[in-house]
């Protein structure tokens, strides 16, 4: 399959410095910018497919369980109980687990890394063991797929050419399927507001774990370029309010623990006081506006297709 032509009119980090390859020994020529063709930010070049192959072989790192209880919640208020879900890059299967609580049983998935054999013993969904590529290819050759919805829990980012992906599932999925993502809300407001005021390098950036950057308007272009509409939106609580209010988890990691409590026990003390409503109209407002650290979205299927020309988000 031919690659897209990526297209860089400057680049933010050149290269992207060694501070920030936070689980692998840097990469030399590796750097980030906002790509025009793709209207997000991402590393050029990507990573060869085997440096990627070894290294996911061996990641695991965990979503925390807040987050993923909120994506299933978001999903849950358009999908059916009796929806065929497959979770890809399902991890340990702790979001599988969040569906299962809220009535979900027709539920699939498989990751690539060690953690698959956890999600196995729930005993709660179809598991197996691969990535989003083989599955895909299996899939386009003829293998059995009946997924309605397809999730991608903090997926995206890691993935190089995720358009080339999103056009893939677009096939997969049957008229009016549901696509379920969420990714990191990365060079948002909040976060280029700190990183003015204190100068630190943009933490949030991490190889070669993410290999893509998006926020709430460029990952809605991706999605509508690729033959998905929008539907639903929601977002995380953005923690980088408690770093404008000099919580500086950045220069004292231990800190970071301290501040995911205070979102917890925010989210918690709504839930039992009976105003879930009062979060979800909160964290929709968010995301209106752009804030959140996470973007969470359900997007369905469309047809025709994906649009083959792609542009920059306005």
């Amino acid at each position: 399959m031919t690659q897209p032509l990526h297209c860089f009119s400057t680049y933010l980090l050149d290269p992207v410095p060694a501070a920030l390859w936070q689980r692998a020994e840097p990469m030399p020529g590796i750097r980030l910018g906002l790509c025009q063709t793709c209207g997000f930010y991402h590393v050029d070049p990507y990573p060869p497919e085997d440096y990627l192959r070894e290294f996911y072989g061996k990641y695991e790192m965990p979503t925390a369980q807040a987050n993923l209880a909120e994506t299933a919640r978001l999903l849950a208020r358009t999908a059916r109980k009796e929806t065929r879900v497959l979770d890809m890059g399902c991890g340990d299967g702790s979001f599988l687990q969040e569906l299962h609580k809220l009535g979900f049983r027709n539920l699939s998935g498989f990751d690539q890394g060690p953690a698959v054999e956890r999600a196995r013993a729930l005993g709660i969904a179809d598991i197996a063991q691969s990535n989003v590529w083989k599955f895909l290819e299996e899939t386009e050759r003829g293998r059995k797929n009946d997924a309605e919805a397809v999730v991608m829990v903090n997926v995206l980012e890691h993935v190089v050419e995720p358009l080339t992906l999103l056009r893939r599932i677009h096939r997969a999925l049957p008229d009016e399927g549901l696509l379920c993502v969420t990714v990191p809300n990365d060079f948002s407001p909040l976060q280029q507001a700190f990183l003015k005021v204190k100068g630190h390098l943009p933490w949030f950036v991490c190889l070669p774990d993410h290999l893509n950057y998006f926020d709430f308007n460029t990952l809605k272009h991706a999605l509508d370029s690729t033959g998905f509409r929008v539907i639903d939106q929601t977002a995380l609580y953005p923690l980088e309010l408690f770093l404008l209010q000099d919580l500086d988890y950045v220069a004292d990691p231990s800190l970071g623990p301290i501040a995911h409590q205070r979102r917890v026990d925010f989210e918690n003390n709504l839930k039992q006081a009976g105003m879930t409503d009062v979060l979800d109209h909160f964290y929709r407002t968010l995301a209106a506006g752009g804030y959140g650290r996470d973007v969470m979205i359900v997007a369905r299927k469309t047809i025709p297709g994906p649009n083959v020309q792609s542009r920059m988000p306005g």
